[in-house]
């Protein structure tokens, strides 16, 4: 019986035990500005535990703000907050077993009637110290100014010395709950200000050096990742430019490669005993002097003929057509629409063949029916009507020509 009333009395422990959660807010411990150096490796104890100790005043302090109590209100409540307080300092690669070191029992943040003349809230304070204290009109403005700081803890300081001679033996505790209220109470910049953190709870800051340090730190992560973004951009821009490079160079290998299988089919299919002979441009320009007009034997509305040497020494005449030759082939046989590229074939049919009409026109082979630059630009523009498209002259080999200047001869002679 008695050992069943045990175990329950220790599971009923363990319950209470696991149910307690800190009242404190405690992410502010991984926010503030302190100097967290003296709590790493080498670790200075005796500073590290007087930070330690102001910053989890600031949470205390803001407790008695919320709830009007100075310290926690049982020994599991107070566990369970040094507890969350440890996780945060591990957030900021502090160990957390120097809180273990610091404050080693969790009772001293507990409520104790008999720790401070009997004080354990707000209304308690109100009546032993009475509302119109000093340290309220001593402490309110911003502390960071020195002068004000200690005109702050001269008052504070006072306060505690007449709370001492109310009770003797709370000197300690009735100085911690002083600088609570004046933290929570008789400063209005808030518990997490520097003026509270930094002159009432006494809280060193970072140095300039170690700030610098941190600032040096951001700047180099920052650059670093400009860096890094400026190097992909680059890696970027050299791998699409040398797309770009790769598809001219081979949609260039590719027409090449046609070209050269255009040319063997043609020699392929070329019967043998006919006597025709697939030339490349090459030849044909070594044979006539590069098309020297001095080799010009006939001139036509389709090209000019010249005399050419071949390199075995057969004489040839060789026509070069015109380029256009194509295209007044088609606009006689009223096939205009075929002149066009088909991605360009659906505007306006009569803009585009006004534009093939002014082309042939500079093309023609007779130079004085060729416009001039400003003519022709008034005709793309529709400024002037384009004249009649005069016909080319017919090739000195036609028949037509044969006959009439045989004609010709007949009559002369």
């Amino acid at each position: 019986m008695i050992l069943t009333f045990m175990l329950l009395f220790t599971i009923l422990i363990a319950a209470a035990a696991a149910s307690s959660s800190c009242p404190m807010d405690l992410t502010y411990v991984q926010t503030i500005p302190w100097n967290t150096s003296i709590c790493k490796d080498p670790v200075n104890k005796n500073l590290c535990c007087k930070a330690l100790s102001s910053i989890f005043g600031i949470g205390l302090a803001e407790h008695l703000k919320e709830t009007s109590m100075f310290y926690l209100p049982d020994v599991n409540t107070s566990s369970a907050c040094l507890s969350d307080f440890k996780h945060h300092l591990a957030a900021i690669s502090v160990k957390p077993n120097i809180v273990s070191f610091c404050f080693p029992h969790p009772t001293q943040f507990v409520t104790n009637s008999s720790a401070c003349a009997g004080i354990t809230t707000l209304q308690d304070w109100n009546q032993k110290v009475t509302m119109d204290s000093p340290v309220k009109t001593s402490c309110k403005g911003d502390l960071k100014d020195q002068t004000l700081c200690s005109n702050c803890i001269q008052v504070a300081t006072e306060l505690v010395s007449n709370l001492t001679r109310i009770d003797p033996n709370a000197n300690a505790k009735c100085f911690y709950y002083t600088v609570l209220y004046v933290a929570a109470v008789a400063n209005p910049f808030g518990t997490t200000d520097l003026s509270t953190t930094g002159c009432i709870l006494g809280l060193t800051q970072p140095s300039n050096a170690v700030t610098r340090g941190l600032a040096n730190k951001r700047r180099k992560k920052i650059k670093l990742v400009i860096m890094l973004l400026g190097g992909v951009g680059v890696v970027f821009a050299l791998a699409l430019a040398l797309m770009v490079v790769y598809r001219k160079w081979d949609k260039r290998r590719k027409k090449n490669v046609q070209c050269r299988e255009v040319e063997n089919e043609v020699s392929a299919g070329v019967l043998p005993r006919t006597g025709a002979k697939w030339f490349h441009i090459s030849e044909l320009e070594r044979g006539t002097s590069k098309f020297s007009e001095s080799n010009v034997i006939g001139k036509g509305g389709h090209g000019v003929v010249y005399k050419g040497t071949l390199s075995d020494g057969t004489l040839v005449a060789v026509k070069e057509i015109f380029v256009t030759d194509w295209v007044w082939a088609l606009a006689e046989t009223g096939k205009m629409e075929e002149i066009f590229e088909e991605s360009i074939r659906e505007g306006s049919v009569k803009t585009m063949e006004r534009f093939v009409y002014v082309g042939m026109l500079c093309s023609h082979l007779v130079v004085a029916f060729r416009p001039t630059i400003v003519e022709a630009l008034k005709m793309l523009e529709g400024d002037i009507d384009i004249p009649e498209l005069p016909e080319r002259p017919v090739p000195l080999g036609h028949a037509s020509f044969q006959s009439s200047v045989l004609h010709g001869l007949q009559r002369s002679g």
